[in-house]
């Protein structure tokens, strides 16, 4: 998604058909102080009919979905028996099955929307890794208007213009 590049503070992608899950991330999006990015999935019948059916699809929607919530760990699959996890050593995805070489649950990586990193790894996912669905990032630093009015209660000297323009290194323009 671009719009963790371009520095977004809350991105979040989900699908017209999880309704349920849709209205969960619109009602953060909502209250996140600040723009949100939100991706929705939609299928459109006339232009684009099952574009998304390889992740939206009943028997596909298992193992092409990642429903991320934070704090809890990135599985997927039709018996949640799929993981995410760090390659080792390297700053990579890998998809792993539970139980398979000795893998268990704390081996599988936990998701932290706070991580820009991991954000960006989440929504650049392209199969045959699952695509990720939920809140990717959420930054609860404030908002950039806040933070303006916070610098300009704490500002300090002259509030006039004209007072602050002929203060000390002042010049004039003749001509």
């Amino acid at each position: 998604m671009f719009a963790l590049g371009a520095g977004a503070r809350f991105v979040a992608r989900s699908v017209d058909t999880l309704q349920a899950h849709l209205v969960g991330v619109l009602k953060r999006a909502r209250a996140h102080e600040g723009a949100s990015f939100v991706e929705i999935l939609q299928n459109c019948v006339v232009f684009n009919d099952a574009v998304f059916e390889h992740i939206t699809g009943k028997a596909e929607a298992p193992d092409a979905q990642i429903v991320v919530e934070h704090g809890q760990p990135l599985l997927f699959g039709k018996k949640k028996e799929k993981g995410l996890r760090l390659v080792p050593g390297k700053l990579e995805l890998e998809v792993v099955t539970l139980g398979e070489n000795g893998l268990t649950a704390a081996d599988i990586l936990v998701h932290d929307e706070t991580n820009r990193a991991l954000a960006q790894h989440l929504a650049a996912l392209e199969p045959p890794f699952p695509t990720a669905m939920g809140v990717l990032y959420c930054n609860p630093a404030l908002s950039y208007e806040r933070e303006v009015y916070a610098q300009g209660s704490q500002a300090k000297g002259p509030t006039e213009l004209d007072v602050l323009l002929r203060k000390e290194r002042t010049w004039v323009v003749e001509g």
